[in-house]
C-alpha cells in the first residue's frame, strides 16, 4: 500500500504547485489508474511470494488468510484500493483548498466591509 500513498503525494504535490489549487481530470485519472495498477502488481507478487504455511501454529498468521483468498480476488481488491486511495485523498485536498480559498474571500470582505 505504500505505492498509491507516493502517487497521492506527487499528485497533491502539483495541486500545491499550481495557482488554482486544482488538477486536471485526466491527470487525475492516470495517476489513480497508475496507482491501482502498480498497486495490484505489488499484491500479485506479493501472492506469489508467500511461502505456505507448514504447520497448523501459522494458520492464524496474515500468510494463510492471504493464501485462503484467491489469487484473483487478492490483485482486483488490491487495484480497486489503489486508485480509491488516490481519489478520495485528492478529493479530500481539493475540497480543503476550496474552504481555505472561501474562508480568505469572507475575510477579504469583511476587512473592506469595516472601513
Amino acid at each position: 500500500m505504500l505505492i498509491p500513498l507516493v502517487i497521492t503525494g506527487l499528485v497533491v504535490g502539483s495541486m500545491l504547485k499550481s495557482e488554482s489549487h486544482r488538477i486536471s481530470k485526466k491527470k487525475l485519472a492516470g495517476a489513480a489508474v497508475l496507482s491501482g495498477l502498480l498497486n495490484g502488481g505489488q499484491a500479485y507478487l506479493i501472492y506469489l511470494l508467500t511461502p505456505l504455511p507448514t504447520s497448523t501454529f501459522f494458520q492464524t498468521t496474515a500468510a494463510a488468510t492471504l493464501r485462503r483468498t484467491s489469487e484473483l480476488d487478492f490483485t482486483i481488491s488490491s487495484i480497486l484500493a489503489g486508485i480509491l486511495i488516490v481519489l478520495v485523498i485528492a478529493g479530500i485536498a481539493m475540497l480543503h483548498a476550496r474552504s481555505r480559498e472561501g474562508a480568505e474571500e469572507e475575510e477579504s470582505v469583511d476587512l473592506t466591509a469595516e472601513k
